[in-house]
C-alpha cells in the first residue's frame, strides 16, 4: 500500500533563497537596482534634453534685456529720467514748504494795492513780516505820500524809506521802503518753532 504521507510544497519560499543578510541585500540590489539606475538615466537624459530648451530660452530672455538695457541707456531717456526726478523733488519740497507756510497773500496784495500808480515798483520782498519795497518815480511828491499812509496805518511798524539817485537817468529816483507788518514776526516766528 502506498505510503500516505503528506507532502507540502512552499511556493513563497524559493529552493534557492540566501538565508544570509548580506546575499538578500546583494540579491535585492541586483533586481531592483536595475529599475533604479533606469530611471535615474531617464530623469538625466530628460534634464539633459530639457537643457536645450531652457537655454533657448535663457538666450532669448537675454537678448531681450540687453535690448531694453540699450534702450534704458539712452542719454535723452536718462535726462528725461533726472528731470522727472528733479520735478518730483521739487514736488515734495513744495508740498513741505506748503504745509508749513503761513498764507500772506491778502497782505501782500493790500501792500502791492497800496503803492500809488506814479511810482513804479520794480522790486518786492516779503519775509517773516518784513516788507521791502524797490520804486522808481520821477517826481518826489507821491514819495513823500506813500510815506505819510504808511506811517499812519497802524498795521505797520518801523518804516524806513530810503530815496537815491541811480545816475541811469537823472530824472528818475530810486526809492527803497522797508516796514515791519505789526503782530506778523510773532506769529511766524510760533508757526517756526512748531
Amino acid at each position: 500500500m502506498p505510503d500516505k504521507t503528506h507532502k507540502s510544497i512552499d511556493l513563497l519560499d524559493s529552493v534557492g533563497t540566501p538565508s544570509d543578510a548580506w546575499t538578500k541585500a546583494y540579491v535585492w540590489v541586483s533586481k531592483v537596482g536595475r529599475y533604479l539606475l533606469v530611471s535615474v538615466e531617464v530623469v538625466v537624459l530628460g534634464v539633459f534634453f530639457s537643457r536645450f530648451i531652457l537655454d533657448k530660452q535663457n538666450n532669448d530672455l537675454t537678448e531681450e534685456i540687453n535690448d531694453k538695457i540699450d534702450i534704458l541707456s539712452n542719454q535723452t531717456l536718462r535726462s528725461e529720467e533726472i528731470r522727472y526726478n528733479n520735478a518730483h523733488a521739487l514736488l515734495y519740497d513744495i508740498g513741505q514748504i506748503q504745509a508749513n507756510q503761513v498764507l500772506n497773500s491778502s497782505e501782500i496784495s493790500t501792500i502791492t494795492s497800496s503803492v500809488p500808480s506814479t511810482l513804479e515798483l520794480a522790486r518786492f520782498t516779503f519775509s517773516y513780516g518784513k516788507v521791502t519795497l524797490s520804486l522808481s518815480t520821477t517826481d518826489f511828491a507821491p514819495v513823500k505820500e506813500y510815506e505819510f499812509s504808511l506811517r499812519q496805518n497802524p498795521k505797520y511798524e518801523n518804516v524806513n524809506i530810503t530815496v537815491s539817485k541811480s545816475g541811469r537817468n537823472t530824472s528818475e529816483i530810486d526809492v527803497t521802503v522797508s516796514f515791519e507788518l505789526a503782530g506778523m514776526q510773532d506769529s511766524e516766528e510760533l508757526s517756526n518753532k512748531n
